[in-house]
């Protein structure tokens, strides 16, 4: 089988890992530049709380067309590259090849079906906190990697679920409704990759300060709006869950991805979660007032950059 991963940061270096684990010498690597270099010269190196430290030396090249049909591509790029990466793929791409988009948001497999003239396009959301290093090392710092998978194509869906699932590396099952398993995930994001990109903090930079806690409960009770409004199933105290979560449970010392990126001046995922959200609450008329201050706060700052 030919397994091929696109953007290898942290989610798709750990997604690559897992693949290179349990099938190797079937994996080709998309990078440019010094990460592919690193790659290269280094390989593939893995500090994970799951897989242990690890090195894999699978494939890697810059030109996905010289590959040539893949079976399954996890593309795992910022969701401003996407449409960049998916342009790339397309000659690694026929009837049969799974395509599978892993990345934030709530849009990106209509605009990964919109974008390719072939291939099984399967839905995805990932839960895990993994990053890379100076070296392009992948450090995986949560005891857990849980991804959820499904298309209408259910046979493409279960073949995802049976590359990724395994014990002691990942788990993949098919949620029963993963249009509400993705705005779970969104809702949160909306909120924590917002505020901590707002205030350049970690979890303790929230925690420390109950004005921004408040913040955060309301960033967290307008997406839950928003969602209900679009005619999402969700439980009724989700909010105050993800809330009682991140008062308890959350490492103190963690951050969001947009909140790195915003510290290191690069782009971010705004309109990803802040933009995208506050569009879409103006189509439905649902109020959300402190989304769009934050939104427009950094938006401010990306204009600026």
């Amino acid at each position: 089988m030919k397994l091929m991963v696109s953007g290898i940061g942290g989610v798709g270096g750990y997604i690559a890992a897992v693949l290179c684990r349990y099938y190797p010498g079937s994996v080709t690597l998309i990078a440019r530049g010094e990460r592919k270099k690193a790659l290269e010269q280094r390989g593939l190196v893995v500090h994970s709380a799951v897989l242990g430290e690890q090195t894999y030396h699978p494939a890697v090249t810059d030109c996905p067309a010289d590959v040539g049909i893949q079976d399954v591509i996890f593309v795992c790029v910022k969701t401003f590259s996407l449409d960049e990466a998916l342009a790339a793929l397309r000659p690694c791409v026929d009837e049969h090849t799974v395509v599978v988009p892993v990345m934030n948001g709530i849009d990106h497999a209509d605009r990964t079906r919109a974008a390719l003239p072939a291939g099984r396009v399967v839905n995805s959301l990932i839960y895990i906190t993994s990053s890379y290093d100076g070296e392009y090392a992948i450090r995986h710092a949560s005891p857990y990697a849980r991804m959820r998978a499904d298309s209408p194509d259910r046979d493409a869906a279960a073949l995802v679920c049976r590359l990724l699932h395994h014990e002691q590396a990942m788990e993949c099952t098919i949620p029963q409704d993963m249009k509400s398993e993705v705005w779970k995930k969104y809702i949160i994001n909306c909120a924590y990759n917002t505020i901590t990109a707002y205030y350049t903090c970690t979890t303790r930079g929230l925690l420390e300060h109950p004005e921004r806690l408040a913040e955060f409960r309301a960033l967290l009770d307008e997406a839950y709006a928003v969602a209900i409004a679009d005619s999402v199933q969700l439980p009724a105290g989700l909010t105050a869950e993800i809330f009682e979560d991140m008062m308890h449970y959350r490492n103190a010392d963690a951050t969001s991805s947009m909140a790195r990126d915003a510290m290191a001046h690069k782009p971010t995922e705004l309109e990803t979660f802040s933009g995208h959200l506050v569009r879409l609450a103006d189509r439905l008329g649902v109020p959300a007032p402190v989304s769009k201050r934050f939104y427009q706060e950094l938006l401010k700052r990306e204009v600026g950059k």
